[in-house]
């Protein structure tokens, strides 16, 4: 475990690390101090001037080293400096120093600082990923078919976006912070003066931030390459700062500063072990280049407070009531270095009265509602989800609701907001950003699965995207697999007027793979199934949860055998199939869900059916499950699905089939063939192990019992069958990594492995 979190660190240095956001789709705390105070009208603050340094004093600025989780221990020395009276005039920091720089420079105290870091869940804001009850419907299903986070666009070709992570949250989190700020003219009219650095990637130059929006400032700042996307304003490109000028020094001079107090993030010597790998030297190149930027800052600095992090790693941000403790014992092996700055408690208190003074709290209330970069039907369609905020005050939960239903469309990298001035009055400001690389989007997944070492499934399945081709809000969706199975599918959708829920989805399609037939637990024949089609759908969209669909289509569906002796088994029909599809996607995760309900119903007529038999057939199908939290990393789930052919006999291979991973797992897939059949399972998973949030998330162990019965099914079906399994899911870049084994009733036992959707 130590070496997988220096290994962790050591990936966010090689990127110019240190960095936070926050779930863009979940409920996000206001800022620690209430935003009540509001008005209808909009009056320009009183520029209050900084506090007049005392008689004497030399002006004290302090800088904040870039260090992503270990900049944590910044809030510590903080809190003792506060506790010992010692002022600061100004404050410049980069990356994490920066983050934590602008909320002390904004007014908030060290306690509200930490608060605000408890409040924060960095694992999912790290991952970048909008949440998944956020998505679109349509969205959820691409998720669900590709259950991964990488992401492709087809607009300049097939192009990846500019980082793992857009940083929409982090907009979200320092917009919501920072709204009292709305007016800024520059940065010295903070409570403390402050400055940030980031990388302007054009240049290659250092880039001081002391004006203009102060979110952006720290979004700019803490921009790690590769994971975060870059700031783009007009031309500029604006990335970390920690390439540049990781320990500001000569900035906190600029403003003024005569006595510089620099906080410092002692990692330590490198871990034996660290540099074993090329990630790892890289790594180690990269921390010497900015350790290199730190030396003259190191020594013009009047006092070095140097806090020993060497124990954790980049990424603890859950540690934080470990780290910030770290910076107060170091704060105080300084602390004859630093009381000689103190004030006495008639001087501090003077100086955190007009500190106070200039700490913004009103935020007017918004009389109109303005987006900015969209034009036309997009504009007024993103316009119509926010004049419910107009004449009222702002409340940034329930704005951020609207923001995280606008990003589930995917059209979105980022999306900000502020109060503007227009001719006196007060308004909301909206500023989508769309993604630079689609629409089109493209969607790749690769899936293995075996649960024998000679039988081994592999497929790779793309789905590509294009938006408002026939109009506003349709899509023409593309699918494509090769391996197994194989195929490809393509569908309009269509609303049949603009924002209408109802729609028209024509299709066509074209679907084949590998049946097996089992006698018992013995494969004896093997089968080419084709499912070939034309239709139409019509359905209605209910919400972002909710889909119920009713079709035609004309199908042209044969079992063709493959491998073993001619049994009669194999039939060629053509039937008109009607079709009634019921989905609910109510899941708060596409891998490893912890809460919610998932339920999906189908039933399928067939006006003909296999072997020359008379009329048609009927069947139903459905899955049913729940996911319960017991608490941060315990859930437990129950699962009910089954199928009917309402007491139509002799369909062969086109009856209904069970068996395989987590669907009675200790059988093979599609061992269970008749024509009705039930499975209940109940199971248990609990989180193990967190991994690098950047390109994972955790390891998952669990366990489970299944029990179903198989009606209509070969004289050798076994009457009960059951199985207890146990398993190990890892949440990945890639996808869900699972693998298990299941024990089960006579004498059936199979271990299985696999990438792609678990639940």
């Amino acid at each position: 475990m130590p070496g997988f979190l220096h290994h962790s660190r050591v990936f966010l240095i090689a990127i110019l690390a240190g960095s936070i956001a926050v779930d863009s789709g979940a409920q996000q705390p206001a800022p620690s101090e209430p935003q009540t105070e509001q008005t209808t009208t909009v009056a320009s603050p009183e520029r209050v001037p900084p506090p007049p340094t005392a008689i004497g004093r030399k002006k004290i600025g302090l800088v904040l080293e870039g260090g992503g989780a270990l900049g944590l221990a910044h809030i510590g020395v903080i809190r003792w400096m506060e506790q010992h009276h010692i002022p600061v005039d100004y404050v410049a920091g980069t990356s994490m120093g920066g983050l934590v720089g602008g909320l002390y420079a904004s007014g908030m105290s060290p306690d509200e600082i930490d608060q605000f870091v408890e409040r924060v869940d960095w694992d999912r804001v790290l991952s970048g990923q909008v949440p998944f009850s956020a998505l679109s419907y349509r969205r959820k299903e691409d998720k669900l078919a590709f259950p991964n986070r990488m992401e492709f666009g087809l607009k300049k070709g097939l192009s990846l976006p500019g980082g793992l992570n857009s940083g929409a949250a982090v907009n979200l989190l320092f917009d919501s912070t920072m709204l009292p700020y709305w007016d800024l003219h520059t940065f010295d009219d903070l409570p403390i003066p402050f400055r940030c650095v980031a990388t302007e990637l054009n240049t290659g130059q250092a880039h001081v931030f002391e004006d203009g929006p102060l979110p952006r400032a720290l979004r700019s700042t803490m921009s790690i390459p590769g994971v975060f996307s870059p700031v783009r304003v007009g031309n500029d490109l604006y990335s970390d700062g920690a390439a540049v000028d990781n320990l500001p020094v000569d900035v906190a001079k600029s403003m003024g500063a005569q006595v510089i107090i620099s906080s410092y993030l002692n990692t330590g010597p490198p871990a034996a072990n660290s540099m074993s790998s090329p990630i790892g030297i890289a790594g180690r190149n990269v921390s010497i280049m900015v350790a290199a930027n730190e030396v003259n800052s190191l020594k013009n600095s009047d006092v070095v407070v140097s806090s020993d992090v060497s124990k954790f790693g980049a990424l603890e941000f859950s540690k934080s009531n470990d780290i910030i403790p770290v910076g107060e014992k170091a704060a105080d092996l300084q602390a004859a270095a630093l009381e000689k700055y103190a004030l006495n408690d008639h001087d501090w208190a003077v100086y955190l009265a007009q500190r106070q003074a200039r700490r913004r709290k009103l935020i007017p209330i918004p009389q109109f509602v303005e987006v900015s970069g969209l034009h036309g039907s997009q504009q007024k369609d993103v316009d119509s989800k926010f004049e419910k905020y107009v004449g009222k005050p702002v409340d940034t939960v329930q704005i951020e609701k609207s923001i995280a239903d606008l990003q589930g469309t995917w059209l979105y990298s980022t999306i900000n907001y502020n109060i503007v001035d227009r001719k006196g009055k007060p308004g909301l400001l909206i500023r989508p950003l769309t993604k630079d690389y689609g629409p089109p989007f493209m969607n790749f997944g690769l899936t293995i699965l075996t649960n024998d070492s000679n039988d081994v499934q592999l497929g790779v399945g793309f789905r590509a995207t294009f938006f408002n081709l026939v109009g506003p809000g349709s899509e023409v969706r593309l699918d494509g697999n090769v391996g197994q199975p194989a195929g490809g599918r393509a569908e309009l959708f269509k609303p049949l007027w603009p924002g209408a829920h109802l729609f028209a989805a024509p299709h066509i399609y074209a679907a084949h793979q590998t049946t097996p037939y089992f006698q018992g637990s013995s494969q004896l024949d093997e089968f080419k199934e084709r499912r070939n089609g034309i239709g139409l759908d019509l359905g209605y969209l209910f919400n972002s949860r909710t889909e119920l669909r009713v079709g035609e289509d004309v199908q042209w569906f044969s079992e063709t055998q493959t491998i073993g002796t001619p049994s009669g088994s194999e039939f060629s029909i053509v039937p008109y199939v009607t079709k009634v599809r019921f989905q609910y996607l109510g899941q708060d995760d596409m891998m490893v869900p912890t809460k919610g309900t998932v339920m999906l119903t189908t039933y399928n007529y067939y006006t003909a059916r296999p072997f020359n038999q008379p009329g048609g057939y009927s069947q139903l199908t459905g899955k049913m499950e729940h996911f319960f939290k017991l608490d941060a990393k315990a859930n437990v789930f129950a699962t009910l699905q089954g199928g009917t052919s309402f007491n139509t006999g002799n369909l062969g291979l086109a009856g209904l089939a069970a068996g395989g991973p987590l669907q009675l797992s200790a059988y093979a897939k599609n061992e269970l063939l008749g024509t009705d059949y039930f499975i209940a399972q109940g199971g248990y998973y609990r989180k193990m192990l967190q991994l690098n949030p950047v390109i994972a998330d955790g390891v998952y162990l669990g366990a489970s019992y299944e029990i179903g019965k198989m009606f209509g099914g070969n004289a050798e079906t076994p009457s009960l069958p059951n199985d207890v399994t146990g398993f190990v899911v890892v949440k990945t870049l890639l996808g869900p990594v699972f693998a298990g084994v299941s024990i089960g009733d006579s004498d059936h036992r199979k271990w299985y492995f696999g990438l792609g959707r678990v639940f």
